[in-house]
């Protein structure tokens, strides 16, 4: 006999994770098979769908704000040789295990018509972390993160075909793999130990990280491409040069570098003159050695620089073991004065972290418009108070990429469009796009292995206690947060961060850099931080909109001003190694798998020794990772008694006994189900109620 009742909450609606079977038959289908002899065993993968125009390529326009596709990702588990993948329908609350669509929800609502069609399988690698977590993840391999049709990528043949808008099924073959060849050189990914051919003034090198290795359980490289000045010799020690480390995206193929220069200004730097213009005499041109690093990586074309719970110790890769390489092979000043920062979107945001996190390392960033400064504004979310990275609180629609017309600001893409795309290319941030960078960069690692995803990627709904643990990679918090402590970043960074960004920024990263400012120069004054804001510039060009001489001349002074001979010598205090930050001990604890863990409570009873009848038990659910949905039920005597009933995390729920009854066993048991996790059923203690 039950004597109790319970209180029941509402429910937060969070579709259940099931084992991936093939679809329904509804409208439109597409069945894929694999040809013989291109897989050897099972993969797990993403399946990505394409409906082109007729007689394109479907790889011509993948993006977001243009293209004419109807495309569709499915996630696949064990795909084999004799096996067959389905796509039809189409659901935005069953993302992980069935199908994504961008611009359609559904394969259904493709409009009757002559399309190009073509499939691909991005495979994924098993893979075992050092910290415990196991996960399935397409690792690049020398071709930049390709989001999708990377190396090792399975392949059907583009058809043209008819859509009749009734009742339908597709069949394709995937019949070929995308191979390493594709790409120009053989590159430093982990499938590849080529390297690009030096020229005279360009050279190429790479290591193989003992510290990213060890993360991953798998063999990992990080590599340069590092242009030399005019005049060079390799065999003279004595003469050494100050080093412009320069942030970009993937900077792979034969003769790339990535800086922004042309062939007009290799001629130059070859020289090692500056042309002169308007009837000015030619003048020597800045002596320095220019750094481009490669660095693609799980989650995207570029790691971020720094050391991260989901990408591993990247900071310490190029930092402590790539940088000491170069040093070692090329004629450096390797001194803090001498090392500057630089790049611009991505590449600003990782300038910029990377003095700030190592001001011990280096001298100073000159970085442009870059990635979220603040996360007050992560683009154009109040990432700290608003509920929604999709809505406003007025009910707007939150805008992502946008350009200006005659002064008015016309969105391109809204954040929820962006989100919603990323979907097709892969589930658990894993589409090698934006946002799912910043999710794996920026944020944990959740319970599943992946990211801690900061809101719902397909209602946007923010989940705050994800979002704080963005914090230390909020870099206006984070100076903030050590202004006056043993890093005294106040006194250590003053005068040597440089950030430039236009009020039309495409992509609303001025919002960021505003808050940055106000933040830090509120606590250090006008100049602690060198920040320009200039009106009615958009995304792109180098530091301050500068032609690429002038600038290099600004660095040039700069690192001669700060040099033990300069005006204005850098202090041995500000170079100091306890102002580091960013140790990778102190991010996999604080955000890796045994964190994840130690994260996770079960439901517990609240009781007194002795419970009777007529008194009150408060119950909790246990503690959960953000966004999963509870289901609790009563159990006594070890069986389930009543209706299941929500509930949510944080809150108590109070069962008052009404009536008497023999002595009886009590528990809580909570199920918890979320979007790319395995459902999971905890139970709580026991508490006998009722008299011996």
């Amino acid at each position: 006999m039950v004597c109790f009742k319970g209180v029941r909450w509402a429910s937060l609606v969070v579709a259940s994770v099931l084992p991936w079977t093939t679809q329904a038959i509804d409208n439109l289908r597409v069945q894929i098979s694999v040809a013989d002899n291109i897989l050897k065993g099972h993969i797990d993968g993403r399946v990505v769908l394409m409906f082109a125009p007729n007689g394109t390529d479907p790889l011509d326009d993948t993006d977001v704000t243009s293209t004419p596709n109807k495309m569709f990702g499915k996630n696949v588990f064990e795909f084999g040789v004799k096996d067959i993948v389905t796509l039809s329908g189409g659901s935005p609350n069953n993302t992980a295990t069935g199908v994504s669509g961008f611009p359609l929800i559904s394969m259904d609502e493709v409009p009757a018509g002559t399309y190009r069609v073509q499939a691909f399988l991005n495979p994924y690698d098993k893979v075992k972390r050092n910290d415990g977590s196991e996960i399935h993840l397409k690792f690049p391999c020398g071709d930049g993160a390709l989001n999708v049709d990377g190396v090792g990528s399975l392949t059907t043949p583009a058809v043209d075909l008819e859509v009749h808008g009734g009742r339908q099924t597709i069949k394709l073959t995937f019949d070929s793999v995308a191979p390493a060849e594709a790409f120009v050189g053989k590159e430093i990914g982990g499938c590849s130990q080529g390297n690009y051919a030096d020229t005279a003034q360009l050279k190429y090198v790479k290591i193989k990280s003992k510290k990213l290795s060890q993360f991953w359980g798998r063999d990992m490289y990080v590599g340069a491409n590092i242009l030399l000045p005019a005049g060079y010799d390799a065999a003279d020690k004595h003469t050494r040069y100050p080093v412009l480390y320069d942030q970009n995206h993937w900077t792979g193929g034969e003769g790339a570098y990535g800086y922004s220069y042309n062939a007009a200004f290799a001629t130059a730097w070859d020289k090692g003159v500056i042309p002169g213009t308007n009837g000015t005499k030619d003048r020597p041109a800045p002596k320095l050695i220019i750094v481009a690093f490669r660095h693609e990586a799980p989650y995207y074309d570029d790691s971020y620089g720094v050391n991260t719970a989901n990408l591993g110790p990247y900071g310490d890769a190029i930092n402590d073991e790539l940088i000491p390489y170069i040093d070692e092979k090329f004629n450096t000043i390797a001194q803090p004065y001498a090392r500057i920062q630089d790049g611009g979107s991505t590449g600003g945001w990782v300038s910029a972290a990377s003095l700030i996190f190592r001001p011990d390392l280096f001298g100073a960033c000159f970085s442009s418009y870059p990635d979220s400064m603040d996360f007050h504004r992560h683009q154009d979310i109040p990432l700290y108070t608003n509920k929604n990275a999709y809505q406003k609180a007025n009910g707007d629609r939150i805008g992502s990429i946008r350009v200006f017309q005659n002064d008015t600001e016309v969105v391109l893409a809204t954040t929820e469009q962006e989100n919603h795309w990323e979907l097709v290319f892969g589930t658990s941030s894993r589409s090698s796009l934006q946002w799912d960078v910043w999710n794996a960069v920026f944020g944990i690692q959740g319970l599943n292995g992946y990211p801690l995803e900061p809101w719902d990627k397909v209602t946007g709904e923010i989940y705050p206690e994800a979002v704080e643990f963005w914090k230390e990679m909020d870099l206006s918090n984070y100076i903030a947060s050590n202004w006056d402590n043993t890093k005294n970043l106040g006194e250590v960074l003053r005068g040597r961060i440089y950030i430039y960004v236009g009020t039309h920024d495409n992509y609303y990263l001025n919002e960021g850099v505003a808050e940055f400012e106000k933040n830090v120069n509120g606590l250090g004054g006008p100049n602690w931080a060198n920040v320009t804001i200039t009106p009615g510039q958009t995304h792109g060009g180098n530091y301050q909109r500068r032609q690429t001489w002038d600038y290099l001349e600004l660095v040039s002074n700069w690192i001669q001003d700060h040099s033990p001979e300069g005006k204005t010598p850098l202090s041995k205090k500000s170079t100091k190694s306890s102002s580091r930050g960013n140790k990778f001990e102190d991010v996999i604890r604080v955000g890796g798998h045994a964190a994840a863990l130690k994260r996770q409570q079960s439901p517990a009873l609240s009781y007194k020794e002795k419970v009777k009848c007529g008194s009150t038990i408060t119950a909790t659910a246990g503690r959960w990772d953000p966004g999963v949905a509870l289901q609790a039920q009563w159990v006594v005597n070890g069986h389930p008694s009543g209706a299941s009933f929500a509930v949510k995390q944080g809150g108590l729920v109070r069962y008052a006994s009404t009536t008497k009854g023999k002595r009886f066993e009590l528990k809580l048991r909570v199920t918890g189900t979320k979007r790319n996790y395995k459902d999971e059923t905890r139970e709580s203690n026991s508490v006998l109620v009722g008299k011996k």
